[in-house]
């Protein structure tokens, strides 16, 4: 009888990582909580061009390929699946892991649960934050592009995804001011482009810049920030857009295994799953790849060749009893 691998999530690195183990020889099952296989790519609808072998696809037409060769190669999955608890049998060999409606048991587990992108918690501690969820002109989805023609626009974080929506509003927006806490950490190639839409007078950088306040006037928007050791200033405009970055979808697993009895999950220093370069975490037989261990390189195509490693770790590592 095969060996079954529980893979948590089901965005590319979880259908990687069951991919790889079926043909490892391996019965892999996928849970996911949502109702399609796809993580952040169902809703980006931005083109891939990283992605060897898949020119002018976008991330949603990417992740419809991925589920149709999961399709293909019949790999188990358990969608719209929730995970209520894990534990460990008396052996310590296997794992007992519950959802809603089942009870599976698994020599291993691949945690590939990925990221999400950061949204209102991120500012909720900032004054008058509360009001901006009564505006229709507030943006927290980086996959999301609004029409923002001839309007005055605030772009919020300095990494790629702050950058990036800088440059394509700049094209038609009358304005964009362009808030950057500490250093712009965007690829060099997206910081160029903003500092070409800054000679042209399309952006004004504020950086480093500490926003104290939001206030909402008849749907304008105040923003009260201080840049460096500048005053006070207030600044109004018709739109705001925040790329406040990603964090690790790690709370859910590190309580159920820690519920459980496994064993705590150990993890970085950044937040995110510690794992070694052969991406075995702290416990025996409990693997983690993909974006929500590798918060420096979080895409695609790192997403899918990690789990690839992961999944030749768990055939190591259980091979003898294959």
């Amino acid at each position: 009888m095969k060996k079954i691998v529980v893979i948590i999530g089901g965005g590319p690195a979880g259908m990687s990582c069951a991919l790889w183990l079926k043909h490892l020889g391996f019965h892999p099952i996928i849970i996911e909580k949502s109702k399609q296989l796809g993580g952040l790519q169902t809703i980006n609808p931005f083109h891939n061009r990283w992605y060897l072998g898949v020119p002018g696809q976008t991330g949603k037409e990417l992740a419809q390929q991925f589920r149709r060769h999961v399709e293909i190669e019949f790999l188990t999955t358990l969608l719209d699946s929730k995970l209520k608890r894990i534990t460990r049998k008396k052996t310590k060999d296997n794992f007992s892991i519950f959802t809603e409606e089942q009870e599976i048991t698994a020599q291993a587990i691949a945690i590939a649960t990925g990221q999400r992108f950061k949204s209102y918690e991120s500012i909720e501690s900032i004054a008058g934050s509360n009001q901006l969820l009564l505006s229709q002109n507030v943006c927290f989805n980086p996959g999301a592009i609004p029409r923002t023609h001839g309007q005055v626009v605030a772009v919020v974080g300095g990494g790629d995804n702050g950058l990036g929506t800088a440059v394509m509003l700049a094209d038609t927006a009358k304005h964009v001011h362009l808030f950057v806490r500490s250093q712009i950490r965007g690829f060099g190639m997206n910081q160029k482009m903003v500092l070409d839409y800054i000679e042209a007078g399309k952006i004004t950088l504020h950086k480093p810049a500490t926003i104290h306040q939001f206030d909402l006037r008849e749907e304008k928007i105040y923003v009260t920030f201080k840049e460096g050791d500048n005053r006070s200033e207030e600044i109004q405009v018709d739109y705001i857009c925040f790329r406040m970055g990603f964090a690790p979808n790690i709370e859910e697993i590190v309580e159920l295994l820690d519920v459980g009895g496994v064993v705590s999950l150990e993890l970085n220093s950044a937040g995110y799953i510690a794992t070694d370069r052969f991406l075995r975490t702290s416990i025996a037989n409990v693997y983690a790849a993909g974006d929500l261990v590798s918060f420096w390189d979080p895409c695609v195509a790192t997403a899918v060749g990690q789990d690839t490693i992961a999944a030749r770790s768990v055939e190591e590592d259980l091979r003898s009893n294959v």
